[in-house]
């Protein structure tokens, strides 16, 4: 087909559309594509230097010519829980201001993530992140295609041996609520640990077990439980320990906010006053962690670190024939409320702490 003589020939890029207009690529593509509203003054903008450069969305062609197409996969297994919702909220403008789009897709169980994987790889996207859901497994198909694309797993059990993982020191995160406690003065701790065949439960229950005696700290086996990581299993798991004849814990450290939640709502019930006989820490630094009363000492996952080395690896992605995939694990931090705001051990005037107001 012969194209029309008097219609120029555009040699713009999609980056010289950004750069003229402001904005990032991925706003560009949006526009030009019609995924945004075009009456904005963005959108104004776009469409004005897109037209002073003679770009149209037939440059993209350029784009398929070299097997780019500027977007990310991204599979969460519930979007509403508050570590994918907090990483969803670090990495969508992250990612735009590296001038790519994200995709999301939802899969609450392994096989489910496994139709969502096959349907990102038909999109042809630059790379994907995965956050597996509980019952996740080694997946032959994603093992060879993460032979033709970067691919990242962020928490969970390593599902491949091929792709690089990315999450949260486990074994760090019990340490930082064991070091706390005792510099309050705990010195039997429970343990409510979430479902028994986690990974991250069992590296954070080999923590406890190793590093209790370290810190002059005990705990009976009474004291360690596992299951679902809600706030009826954490009610239900308080109220049979202490309602137990024999010897009580003074402090529980709960595998997440939930859990606390309810082991809270069961002490109150029970007259057992929060800290000043049972300090509790949860994991997750939730909402629900600020809403509650008292409210609730919590491990706050590293959600920055954790993006900054996923796109990092994205960017990097397998390197010659002796490129190995990487695993990095950051320590969260401990946000100190009223949960356990007890007296420090060894401090001369007994103040109390600090409380993180947030």
């Amino acid at each position: 087909m012969i194209s029309d003589s008097t219609t120029p020939v555009s040699h713009a890029s999609i980056t010289d559309v950004a750069a003229m207009a402001g904005v990032s690529t991925a706003t560009v593509s949006r526009v030009i594509n019609g995924q945004r509203a075009q009456n904005d003054g963005i959108a104004r903008r776009v469409l004005k230097a897109a037209d002073a450069l003679h770009y149209s969305a037939n440059n993209a062609a350029s784009t398929l010519r070299s097997n780019v197409t500027h977007l990310l996969g991204l599979i969460l297994p519930d979007p509403h829980q508050a570590f994918a919702a907090e990483l969803l909220a670090e990495l969508e403008p992250a990612i735009e201001h590296a001038g790519l789009q994200l995709l999301v897709g939802i899969g609450p169980d392994a096989q489910t993530q496994h139709d969502r994987i096959a349907a990102m790889a038909t999109r042809k996207v630059d790379g994907l992140v995965i956050v597996p859901p509980d019952d996740a497994q080694p997946d032959p198909e994603l093992e060879a295609l993460a032979r033709t694309m970067p691919i990242v797993q962020i928490s969970g059990p390593v599902i491949s041996s091929r792709i690089s993982w990315v999450g949260i020191d486990q074994s760090a995160a019990m340490q930082i609520a064991l070091d706390h406690l005792s510099a309050h003065n705990a010195g039997a701790v429970a343990f409510f640990g979430d479902t028994v065949d986690s990974d991250d439960a069992a590296e954070r229950y080999m923590t406890f077990q190793t590093s209790m005696s370290m810190r002059n700290m005990d705990s009976e086996p009474a004291w360690t439980t596992f299951g679902p990581s809600t706030v009826t299993r954490g009610y239900d798991d308080a109220m049979a320990l202490f309602t137990a004849r024999g010897r009580r814990p003074d402090s529980i450290i709960c595998s997440s906010d939930a859990i606390a939640a309810g082991a809270l709502i069961a002490l109150h019930e029970l007259g057992v006053h929060v800290p000043d006989e049972v300090c509790i820490i949860g994991a997750g630094d939730s909402t629900m962690a600020q809403a509650l009363h008292p409210s609730l000492s919590s491990l706050r996952p590293p959600i920055a670190p954790i993006v900054k080395a996923t796109l990092r690896l994205m960017h990097k992605g397998p390197t010659g024939k002796r490129w190995l995939p990487s695993h990095t694990a950051f320590s969260p931090q401990l946000i100190e409320r009223q949960s356990t705001a007890t007296p420090r051990f060894g401090s001369s005037d007994m103040e109390f702490p600090g409380i993180d107001p947030g």
